[in-house]
């Protein structure tokens, strides 16, 4: 049998464990690091300059393995600045903007997949980019105001290859590539690495 004591200890840690998970469910995700962005935007530069000598600026054998690396150059520079900053990574602001990225994602992938068998390959830079952007403008509701803003100019940058299609590699290199160094170094100046 408990004391009221014991009870009332209980209760005030159910109350602090609530309190705890209600301030992180609302709280935006800020250990994203710049230097994980710099480091993608690298990878998409090499990407596209493998593309552009190869001459198919769509071409899956480079930019999917570059997407995969990509990925895990920021995943790792995001857990690193977690935890320098005692944060956890796997977070509710975190968990919300992996879900809100997640459709426009999967949608790329489906496209992909469509626009290569109708042999619409010339769209795929476009799709890419204009996906990527809604995933990431969505992603900064969650985030760094600033999120929101790359994920608009990735947005523009796949319309205007859509449109101009025959500068695919051109658009790719800008959006995975310069846009993410900038904004990344922006983070670096701005919220520390």
């Amino acid at each position: 049998m408990s004391s009221p004591a014991q009870e009332e200890r209980r209760q005030a840690q159910e109350a602090l464990a609530y309190i705890r998970q209600t301030m992180e469910s609302a709280s935006t995700f800020t250990a994203l690091s710049g230097w994980g962005l710099v480091a993608v935007g690298v990878v998409g530069l090499l990407g596209a300059f493998l593309a552009w000598r190869a001459g198919v600026p769509e071409k899956l054998s480079v930019w999917l393995p570059a997407a995969l690396v990509g990925v895990a150059c920021a995943g790792i520079a995001n857990a690193a600045k977690a935890r320098r900053l005692e944060m956890p990574l796997w977070s509710g602001s975190f968990r919300k903007v992996a879900w809100v990225m997640a459709p426009a994602l999967a949608a790329g992938a489906l496209l992909t997949l469509a626009l290569v068998d109708a042999g619409a390959r010339h769209l795929l830079p476009g799709t890419w980019l204009a996906l990527y952007g809604a995933g990431v403008t969505a992603g900064g509701t969650f985030s760094l105001r600033a999120v929101r803003w790359m994920g608009v100019a990735l947005l523009v940058l796949g319309g205007l290859a859509l449109w101009m299609p025959q500068q695919g590699i051109v658009f790719l290199a800008a959006g995975f590539g310069v846009l993410h160094i900038l904004f990344g170094i922006y983070l670096v100046g701005k919220h520390g690495g």
